[in-house]
């Protein structure tokens, strides 16, 4: 009778242990698909950064007026495609950069820019994401100069930046750009050094 029971007891626990063996390798495997399909595949991005502006070539006036630096931010909304190593991202972009300028008098006479732009933006890779993108639209300048008439034109940046996806579907990171408006007869032009995040739904 005993041995009977310890049969049984040694019958049930193997079948226990090899149902615990089966099962496992199928929830890893869920787990494993789980995360696939997180990081993979992309999603809507929403996109954001600041910072701070240098003027490349500065627009001299008929007031003396002369632009300093600046500061500014962009606001992004895409639809990212992303495979393994590769992020892929058309997006809509708006960007406002706020320059500081005086005149010969030493009057302040800032100058605010505002940029509607479509563009794409690439990365390779998945912790560490170096990225190119650019953007092309319509861009437009306004001062309280009174011999800067207000204009707007073709607007276009193109820069690179660095990624670090360190929490799932949120991504941070450095950027650098070279931005323009084609607004003459006085046309701004800066680089801009700033940080940016992004979140991937």
């Amino acid at each position: 009778m005993v041995r009977m029971l310890g049969s049984r007891v040694a019958v049930g626990a193997l079948a226990t242990g090899a149902a615990v063996l089966v099962a496992a390798p199928t929830a890893s495997a869920d787990d494993e698909s789980s995360r696939h399909e997180e990081h993979h595949g992309g999603g809507l991005d929403i996109g954001a950064g600041a910072e701070g502006a240098a003027v490349v070539d500065t627009p001299h006036t008929t007031s003396g007026n002369s632009l300093g630096g600046g500061t500014g931010f962009k606001v992004r909304l895409g639809s990212q495609f992303h495979v393994p190593l590769v992020r892929l991202t058309p997006e809509l972009a708006y960007g406002y950069e706020h320059f500081f300028a005086v005149d010969d008098t030493g009057t302040t006479f800032d100058w605010n820019t505002h940029r509607i732009m479509g563009g794409i933006r690439l990365g390779l890779g998945e912790l560490i994401v170096p990225n190119l993108y650019g953007h092309l639209g319509y861009g437009w300048r306004s001062t309280a100069d009174p011999t800067v008439p207000s204009a707007g034109g073709l607007a276009f940046d193109a820069g690179v930046a660095l990624d670090l996806h360190l929490i799932p579907h949120l991504s941070f990171g450095p950027h650098v750009e070279y931005a323009m408006i084609d607004a003459s007869p006085f046309v701004p032009q800066w680089l801009a050094l700033g940080v940016h995040a992004d979140l991937v739904l």
